[in-house]
């Protein structure tokens, strides 16, 4: 087993070992599909726990001799993050489990945040769901990831918290879900537009999105728009494809 913990977090060590041995209560499940999302108290305090399943045995090879675990990349780019002054919840620690030498399975906690996400404005859930500041803001931040040469790729409304600052009357943002980032190198066109498509924004919405950043940065809306309507499309099939092979396995 190998273990990071921040070292203002080292407190915690105690705590942090149970999420390991499976000795804790989580208070709350986020989701329970591919990976597990927990929220744990420790100490009197609210935490994340994130436990991604053992991968197969190819990518336990990756992720021993060739690329960093999911779990050590979501801390690692956690403190980057805040390095550039980008929110997100600050990282406690991230736990890899070795079985026979090899990787089998990871974990990330970080401090939990009590904001509420984007889903709830764009499905319409939420009071500021028709708050034209909200979400011109919200591709302000966009916008300012990618001038400090910072792509999510997995830039979904689920991953984006939102709150608003009384102080300074204006909306922030923080990430989360962040083990698939680029960093170093501003994004094109192109990328931007395919990590859009992920928000699951309808295409009236997006188009006011698009416009509004297209016009503050100067691209081609046409082409965004192209771009954009491509990977939904794409999208769109794969899932026609998934479930019409789902049918077929069903009936067999």
């Amino acid at each position: 087993m190998r273990i990071s913990i921040s070292p203002q977090y080292e407190h915690l060590r105690g705590d942090i070992l149970k999420v390991v041995s499976g000795d804790y209560i989580a208070s709350k499940v986020y989701c329970h599909k591919r990976n597990v999302v927990e929220k744990v108290c420790m100490q009197g305090k609210d935490y994340v726990v994130k436990t991604y399943k053992r991968p197969n045995f190819f990518n336990r090879l990756a992720y021993t001799y060739l690329r960093k675990s999911k779990a050590k990349r979501a801390f690692l780019n956690a403190l980057h993050l805040l390095e550039l002054g980008i929110e997100t919840p600050a990282p406690v620690a991230y736990i890899e489990i070795y079985n026979k030498g090899l990787f089998s399975k990871g974990y990330f906690i970080s401090e939990h945040v009590p904001y509420h996400t984007l889903d709830e404005v764009f499905k319409n859930k939420s009071p500021e769901s028709h708050d034209l500041r909200l979400k011109t803001q919200f591709m302000e931040f966009s916008l300012s990831l990618h001038k400090k040469k910072v792509l999510p790729l997995d830039f979904n409304c689920g991953n984006i918290f939102y709150y608003f600052d009384t102080e300074k009357e204006h909306y922030n943002f923080a990430l989360t879900d962040i083990n698939r980032m680029q960093f170093g190198k501003t994004p094109s066109t192109y990328a931007v537009m395919r990590s859009f498509e992920q928000l699951g924004v309808p295409v009236d919405g997006l188009y006011k999105l698009a416009l509004y950043y297209s016009s503050q940065k100067g691209s081609d809306l046409e082409y965004s728009m192209f771009i954009f309507l491509f990977h939904r499309l794409r999208s769109r099939i794969k899932r026609f494809l998934k479930k019409k092979a789902k049918r077929q396995r069903q009936l067999s």
